[in-house]
């Protein structure tokens, strides 16, 4: 119960930060998608806190010389693994945004090419009224 004691501050942070998290989700300022790793990470995060046991006997099986090498290893794996949930949402963000400009440069084309001969059909003049 003493270990409970000294980590609960650290388990209401991450408690805190997903509801600020869950807040902006339903304000519409982000996505589900672009918080759900940060979520799950505030989660396990706080489950540590709660459960600090877990994260020695954690360590131990995996070869950590120390707890807190396990937790800074599983610190940088989260960090990786949001990273690349980022970039990749980046990148596909770019390649709309390019499909996106060429579709409106053909479309801008299009219109145009329809005005340009909408007034030169108005500079004609009428071939079928006179005879």
């Amino acid at each position: 119960m003493h270990e409970l004691q000294q980590y609960w501050i650290f388990a209401a942070v991450c408690l805190l930060i997903a509801v600020v998290l869950l807040g902006l989700v339903l304000r519409e300022r982000i996505t589900i998608q672009g918080s759900l790793w940060f979520l799950m990470l505030l989660g396990v995060g706080a489950t540590l806190a709660v459960f600090p046991g877990v994260t020695g006997w954690a360590s131990a099986h995996l070869g950590f010389a120390l707890p807190s090498n396990f937790i800074f290893a599983v610190c940088v794996g989260a960090m990786v693994i949001v990273h690349l949930s980022s970039l990749v949402a980046i990148s596909r963000v770019e390649l709309r945004s390019i499909v996106l400009t060429q579709e409106l440069a053909i479309l801008q084309e299009q219109v145009e090419r329809i005005t340009r001969v909408r007034k030169e059909a108005d500079k004609k003049p009428d071939s079928h009224g006179a005879g």
